[in-house]
């Protein structure tokens, strides 16, 4: 028989029946083992950092891997429908983020009013912040971002939320202007995006101040003031004090070195057009390729720290390449977890992985806030604490994903809501009462929450009010004697509570 010609060849690859089934986007199991492995890895660094130093590295793994499905899934409906119906895509992402967000952070709220008041008024503009996806430049602008320890801070772990949530709302747009080209262009576009990922990286080690950053002070005064020609690593914006690093690891510009690397991948990795080509049958050597993956990233959260404990400043590492290399590893991880012969992609989805996989968004929704409240202030958290925060947090996450996020996410919720609104039966009328009830009595609730928050007042030591006259005074003091976050300068020994075990990726 002969061989097809190079013609007959394309005409099979642009037949629009397996046009349709190359643009499809299966189901990839190999990435919920790979988003179970990096929210351990959080969970664990977030409890004591001792047990994981670079831990928080998972979220760099989220990032890529949000990157490229997002990137899929708008290619794909653009090969199958000629177009990307934006709206319904942002209403996607909004019924599969916001309803456990809402949940989480109402709760949060009652429990701060009843039971734990004081912080009341520094949590009012994280809780705003995290309504409206912006905590990491609100952790930025207030200067209190993840490095800042000792403090109940419940939201703070809200920071990447806001920079994915950021990159969808912009990269969709940037996708329909890329897609109005022809297809036989994504390899070129794939390496745009692969350059504009390195140069995001040389941006970040280029602008990455070395050294122990502190804050000076005004040579007339003698207040403390960040334009002072003797501050090292803050600049004044608009009479704040922005910590550069600190910028540089929150800010959605400089993070979006791996998303943009997970959606270069997914321009030329798509699992349904690889399995139909010459590396279908390269299982082997893409197994090599995620088990280097594997390895690396093992090793960095091995080596890695966020802080070097030793010289008090951020591990330089990070911003010279640590995320970029991070990034890279994680494509190789996807490359093995997407292809259907590699024998990595069916370990990763293993049903234990895959149940913490499919939970992970709860599980890092539900884990800092318990963290805090568990913990001693200061403190990192004791193995006893660590299993007595996952024997709440599990349970709480189990019954989100049940009740709240596939119930919205399937549309479940709005059709059992119309069923109820005509009960035919002594039980339904009873579970409709029930639901009433309880309903009723969370939204008391919140609201009271939310008229508590919004009247709190902004507490300093000793109960008093920061807007205050004595407060502003111990505001000032606190900023000279104190010992701020750990990467400044302290004019005082550091103690254990200065230490990174209360920070969050």
């Amino acid at each position: 028989m002969a061989a097809p010609t190079a013609t007959a060849v394309d005409e099979r690859l642009t037949h629009p029946t397996l046009r349709n089934q190359i643009s499809r986007v299966p189901y990839l199991p190999g990435l919920d083992g790979l988003r179970a492995i990096a929210v351990t890895a959080v969970l664990l660094y977030h409890a004591n950092h001792t047990w994981l130093s670079g831990g928080f590295l998972g979220v760099e793994v989220f990032f890529v891997i949000s990157g490229y499905l997002i990137t899929l899934l708008l290619l794909s409906e653009k090969e199958r429908t000629g177009r990307v119906r934006l709206g319904q895509f942002w209403m996607r992402r909004a019924r599969r983020l916001l309803p456990a967000l809402f949940v989480m952070m109402g709760s949060l709220a009652i429990y701060m009013s009843l039971f734990n008041t004081r912080p009341m008024g520094q949590a009012r503009g994280d809780l705003l912040a995290g309504t409206f996806y912006n905590s990491n430049w609100f952790q930025i602008w207030v200067g209190q971002g993840y490095t800042a320890s000792a403090n109940f801070a419940p939201l703070r772990h809200l920071w990447s939320l806001a920079v994915e949530e950021q990159f969808y709302l912009v990269w969709p747009l940037v996708m329909v202007v890329l897609l109005r080209k022809r297809g036989d262009r994504l390899p070129r576009v794939a390496l745009w995006l692969l350059w504009a990922s390195l140069f995001v990286a040389a941006l970040v080690a280029a602008l990455y101040i070395s050294g122990t950053v502190f804050i000076g002070a005004d040579p007339v005064t003698n207040a403390p003031s960040c334009g002072a020609g003797d501050s090292h690593g803050y600049l004044s914006v608009f009479g704040h004090c922005i910590n550069v690093n600190e910028a540089l690891y929150l800010s959605t510009v400089t993070r979006a070195g791996g998303l943009m690397l997970g959606a270069a991948f997914a321009l030329i990795w798509r699992p349904v057009a690889i399995m139909r080509g010459p590396l279908r049958t390269r299982g082997r050597r893409i197994d090599l390729l995620g088990l280097l993956g594997l390895l690396g990233l093992a090793l960095m959260m091995n080596r890695l720290e966020l802080v070097n404990e030793l010289t008090n400043e951020y591990d330089p590492w990070l911003f010279r390449g640590g995320f970029l290399l991070t990034g890279v590893c994680t494509v190789a991880i996807i490359a093995a977890a997407t292809h259907r012969r590699a024998w990595i992609g069916r370990l990763l989805g293993i049903r234990p992985l895959h149940w913490v996989g499919t939970r992970s968004y709860g599980l890092y929704l539900y884990h800092w806030p318990i963290y805090q409240i568990i913990r001693e202030p200061g403190q990192q958290l004791s193995m006893r604490q660590f299993l007595t925060a996952l024997l709440i947090a599990l349970p709480i996450t189990e019954l989100s994903y049940r009740l709240v996020e596939l119930p919205v996410r399937q549309g479940r919720l709005g059709e059992w809501m119309r069923g109820e609104r005509k009960p035919r039966t002594k039980a339904a009328v009873q579970r409709r009462r029930r639901t009433f009830v309880l309903g009723s009595t969370f939204a008391l609730l919140a609201g009271f929450a939310t008229v508590s928050i919004a009247t709190a007042d902004v507490l300093c030591e000793g109960q008093v009010a920061c807007d205050s006259e004595e407060g502003q005074e111990q505001i000032a003091s606190a900023t000279v004697t104190a010992a701020p976050p750990v990467t400044v300068r302290p004019t005082v020994p550091v103690s254990q509570s200065s230490q990174p075990g209360d920070t969050t990726p």
